[in-house]
């Protein structure tokens, strides 16, 4: 079974904003030792339809879909279930995962609380 990954940013008008998705799915790469694709929900390219045909087309048959998002909004929540939801339908040979957002994870506090003591210092 061939297992791709796909990161999913919301994605934004200004180039250097969708940089950072570029770099964190490099990072991620390197921290799974595998390829991790980057998607956009938005402004940019790939979307996260184009992506996942690109990955089907190259023959994958599960593939992995993380959101990084924070929390659980309106993108989180509805907009990319249902844009699974179709491509599910089309490609039903294909397990598609949708992983959890980030979330409040002590992760996130930790580097939250590493922001705030650079700026104190300053």
């Amino acid at each position: 079974m061939k297992t791709e990954i796909i990161l999913l940013g919301h994605g934004s008008r200004r180039a250097e904003a969708n940089q950072g998705l570029l770099e964190v799915a490099e990072k991620v790469s390197s921290l799974l030792d595998q390829q991790v694709t980057p998607a956009y929900m938005a402004h940019d390219h790939p979307s996260l339809p184009e992506a996942v045909a690109e990955k089907i087309q190259e023959g994958a048959s599960h593939i992995v879909i993380m959101p990084l998002f924070l929390f659980r909004g309106i993108h989180v929540t509805y907009d990319i279930h249902e844009e699974l939801k179709e491509i599910r339908e089309q490609h039903p040979e294909v397990e598609i995962v949708f992983t959890r957002e980030l979330g409040a994870d002590d992760g996130i506090a930790q580097l939250a609380s590493e922001r705030i003591k650079e700026a104190s210092r300053g």
